[in-house]
């Protein structure tokens, strides 16, 4: 296969090259990649009958048996992701890895995950779980022998629209596409929490888009204003207040230090002079707009932020047991700990709703320490490399990053291998895996100086 390690997606192709041609074109392979990777996890990840589901939730039973061991199906579409990920490290383009901070952590992370089967509760569940992680990180140093990093941008697009016809397909099918219905989630072929995150992902991108390929700016801001209008139709507080806060810090990141200082300040009077306001007057924004803040979701919200607070009170009684070592990966969630949860609690979870105690427990404070670490490292190195080449695409790495960061605060899912992670890591894959021109790799040095990453 030719050396692509020049390529970006060819959206000026002539009309006049001949089908062979565009299908060797680095836009077709950005294309089959994105296609590829997006129906691997769809198969492994998506219902296409969740919209049926009453209140998107399964029942114990079904949530027991998924964490006993899933279905086969997710475990072959995980296998085929490390086979294509394997072809494309033997086919793709030839270059040497380079190791960075981010890389570091992640690899730190992924193999304190390993090493808790030795102390794991389940050592079957966290050997199996940690196969998946195994098969995603093979897949996504794999395909970013194929792409650049603004190829893994528009892959993210691709996979996001598609996700997004898709669930709008199947909720027409099934007769449950009821926007007009007050207590009505766009949920697609999936929870509308985890289609809130891929559609606030591909909003991301989108826009990130538009700076990369100015000529189509109106296309790629017009598929922006798509995905957020279904990302607001998901009712998914987290991902969507978190989107218009990434776009601020994606618009700080791109100013000059006088402009972010200048803006950092005016920020602080805006916020402060409004709070004086409220305290000053007695005006209480949450209750005069409390329905419009919760999105329509007012009926499941009291002051315990939709029951989390309460449950993680609970969690923190297995968190004592276990502090800093952790259940196991993927092993704390047995059917034993999803019922006393669910009798406790009074509904059916399976997750913490929260990232971050997830985390704590399966891998213990040492591996909730290292994923956070790995996650700011990552942030901290796209903004830099950014302000350092003036590529646009690492806009899209730092804001989806810093998007992980802020909603891993209330959702669940960052350390785990969903398709939202697994493009972040696809782009930092992009970059890392060398291959490319000696001035980027000049770039790659002056980056860990600037993170002070030199040994």
């Amino acid at each position: 296969m030719s050396d692509l390690s020049h390529a970006s997606p060819s959206f000026d192709s002539q009309s006049s090259q001949s089908p062979l041609t565009w299908l060797s074109s680095p836009l077709a392979l950005t294309v089959f990649v994105a296609a590829v990777t997006g129906l691997l996890f769809f198969v492994a990840e998506h219902n296409v009958a969740m919209s049926k589901t009453a209140a998107f939730v399964e029942n114990i039973e079904e949530q027991e048996s998924w964490s006993a061991g899933g279905n086969k199906l997710r475990q072959v579409s995980f296998i085929g992701v490390a086979f294509v990920g394997a072809m494309s490290l033997l086919l793709g383009r030839k270059g040497s890895f380079r190791l960075n901070l981010p890389v570091l952590l992640v690899a730190v992370y992924v193999l304190w995950a390993g090493v808790s089967a030795v102390w794991s509760i389940d050592p079957g569940t966290s050997v199996r779980r940690y196969f998946v992680i195994v098969c995603c990180i093979v897949g996504c140093f794999g395909f970013s022998r194929f792409l650049k990093i603004e190829d893994a941008v528009f892959a993210a697009v691709i996979v996001s629209a598609g996700y997004l016809m898709l669930g709008v397909a199947a909720e027409l099918l099934f007769g449950t596409f009821r926007p007009h219905v007050g207590d009505y989630r766009f949920a697609g072929t999936i929870h509308p929490n985890n289609q809130g995150a891929n559609l606030a992902i591909g909003s991301l991108a989108a826009f990130t888009m538009a700076k990369i390929k100015p000529k189509f700016k109106t296309a790629f801001y017009f598929v922006f204003c798509v995905l957020f209008l279904f990302l607001v139709m998901t009712k998914c507080r987290s991902a969507t207040g978190t989107v218009p806060v990434t776009l601020g810090v994606i618009w700080l990141i791109s100013q000059s230090k006088r402009n972010i200082v200048v803006g950092t300040l005016i920020a602080f009077w805006f916020v402060s002079s409004i709070g004086l306001f409220f305290i000053v007057t007695g005006f209480d924004p949450i209750s005069e707009y409390q329905e419009l803040l919760l999105l329509g979701r007012g009926e499941e919200t009291g002051s315990s932020l939709t029951g989390r607070l309460p449950l993680w009170q609970d969690l923190s009684v297995y968190i004592q047991v276990r502090p800093w070592q952790g259940h196991g990966y993927g092993a704390f969630w047995t059917p034993r700990h999803i019922y006393e949860i669910a009798v406790s609690q009074e509904w059916v979870i399976s997750e913490a709703h929260s990232s971050y105690i997830d985390a704590v427990l399966q891998l213990g404070i040492i591996g909730a320490i290292l994923m956070a670490l790995a996650e700011i490292a990552t942030f901290l190195f796209a903004a830099i490399t950014f302000r350092i080449t003036k590529q646009p695409a690492y806009l899209f790495l730092a804001g989806g990053t810093f998007f992980c960061l802020v909603r891993g605060f209330t959702e669940s899912g960052l350390g785990d291998p969903a398709a939202i992670s697994a493009f972040l890591f696809i782009s930092l894959a992009a970059h890392t895996w060398n291959g490319r021109q000696k001035k980027l790799i000049d770039t790659d040095n002056s980056v860990n100086d600037h993170l002070q990453l030199t040994p």
